[in-house]
């Protein structure tokens, strides 16, 4: 840092430090403290002659009398009844009081010497008390808004497994049925020809060849049978 630089630094301090030091060494400020006027009383009049001051604050009067004779002040607001005299005492040439007094109704009032006819001669003025400033109600502040809680999100819906399918039944084989056995039609044994008796020597051969035909159609028979028998026990 450059020796400017904290020079410029250290003059702004000091400068600080004598402003808040001229700061605490003004008197402190004392809400409501009133007026403080100043009157000249002489032969015969009233300086200033008119007056305005606020109802419900003390107004101190700083009196001079700069006449040759006494004087003093009364405030009086005769639609009210009300009077009031600044001084128990009047005031001598060339001295000077003050007192402080609050008016607290609001009006016109006259304020004049109560000493002898002064006040016919021309020792009078005008007070004006002006009703107090009705005082402008602070603004609330207005409250800050309070801030949407943020909104919580939903949780995803949880998804449903899905169904296990249910493995098919196995078909069941029927058992095959068993063959029936057939049945084989038992062969009617053919009757053998009955022979005609062979009449003559030449019918002799011809009954035999007819009775070996039988006796072989007779054995094929029987062996069907018993082939169709042997069958239907396996």
């Amino acid at each position: 840092m450059s020796r400017t630089r904290m020079r410029t630094r250290a003059l702004a301090a000091v400068a600080l430090l004598g402003l808040l030091a001229g700061l605490l060494a003004l008197p402190p400020l004392v809400a409501g403290q009133g007026q403080r006027i100043e009157v000249q009383l002489t032969e015969f009049s009233i300086t200033p002659n008119s007056i305005t001051v606020t109802a419900g604050e003390p107004v101190t009067f700083v009196v001079s009398n700069t006449g040759g004779a006494q004087h003093n002040l009364t405030f009086e607001l005769e639609a009210q009844g009300l009077e009031q005299t600044l001084f128990p005492t009047n005031l001598q040439p060339g001295e000077t009081r003050e007192a402080t007094i609050t008016f607290d109704t609001p009006g016109q009032w006259v304020m004049y010497c109560p000493v002898g006819n002064h006040r016919a001669l021309g020792m009078v003025g005008t007070l004006v008390v002006q009703a107090a400033a009705t005082p402008t109600p602070a603004m609330t502040p207005t409250p800050a808004m309070t801030p949407t809680p943020a909104m919580t999100p939903t949780p995803a819906a949880t998804p449903t497994p899905a169904a296990t399918p249910t493995p098919a039944a196995t078909p069941t084989m029927a058992p095959a049925p068993s063959p029936t056995p057939t049945a084989i039609p038992r062969a009617t044994p053919t009757p053998a020809p009955q022979v005609a008796p062979a009449t003559g020597r030449g019918g002799g051969s011809a009954s035999n060849a007819l009775l070996v035909s039988g006796l072989v159609a007779l054995g094929l028979a029987g062996l069907a049978a018993g082939l169709a028998a042997r069958r239907r026990m396996t």
